[in-house]
């Protein structure tokens, strides 16, 4: 009688390891396209949030014939520095990424004054908010916003995350983590100054009453250079997002 040959089943060992060789190389190959495609819907997202939110300040300024900033901030401005830049510094210090880090690029209002404050001023009036910012109480029984309107929609977290504005600190960041920083036309000329005036190519004035900008992915700015183009590539400019660009 013949005997009959087992019929083997699962996998050996070597047949594992290969198909585990296999799917880490095919992984590997795919990571990158998904990173891309994840930084290119954080850009979009970011251009979104930029154009809502200069959107929301010529809401209120065409509601109360005024833009969205305080006395300290309006005294803040000289005749030379007519604009007023919402930068990356508030109570004294850089602001936090949502990294939890300081060292990105530091952002400061140009006008020499020592009140420096990030976008947490503008939202706390946005969002019909009171909070106290560089010692100051901001928006203090909606004085800045009698109407209690809210301008803007955005979601309100703990914990300095992206894409959100902090219940603690009031600032606004955008997808990557970084504080958004807005120029406003505080002279009532029609324009702003352009931050990047000096470098090759770049206007002096942009013709709009705000201006709004993200640091991009590696919330870095180099105002010496030109904000964007082929000139931009390869610098601390070259990722980051314009409101007027």
């Amino acid at each position: 009688m013949k005997s009959r040959a087992l019929r083997r089943s699962g996998f050996t060992l070597i047949e594992l390891l290969v198909v585990i060789a296999i799917i880490a190389i095919l992984a590997s190959l795919m990571l990158p396209a998904i990173g891309a495609v994840q930084k290119n819907a954080r850009r979009k997202q970011a251009q979104t949030q930029i154009a809502n939110l200069a959107g929301a300040i010529g809401q209120y300024q065409t509601k109360y014939s005024r833009l969205p900033s305080s006395a300290q901030t309006r005294a803040a401005v000289t005749d030379a520095r007519p604009d007023f830049m919402y930068g990356t510094v508030q109570d004294g210090v850089q602001v936090m990424s949502s990294k939890g880090k300081q060292d990105y690029a530091q952002v400061r209002n140009a006008s020499g004054n020592a009140w420096q404050i990030s976008n947490a001023e503008l939202m706390t009036i946005l969002l019909r908010e009171t909070r106290t910012i560089n010692g100051q109480m901001i928006n203090k029984g909606n004085e800045l916003n009698p109407q209690q309107e809210v301008f803007l929609t955005v979601r309100s977290e703990s914990g300095r995350k992206p894409d959100r504005v902090d219940e603690q600190d009031g600032v606004y960041r955008d997808p990557f983590g970084f504080p958004y920083v807005v120029i406003l036309d505080l002279d009532y000329d029609g324009k702003v100054r352009n931050p990047f005036f000096g470098a090759p190519g770049e206007r002096e004035f942009l013709n709009v009453p705000v201006a709004v900008f993200s640091l991009g992915t590696d919330g870095q700015v180099d105002f010496a250079r030109p904000a964007s183009g082929q000139t931009a590539k390869g610098t601390p400019n070259a990722d980051n997002l314009y409101s007027w660009k």
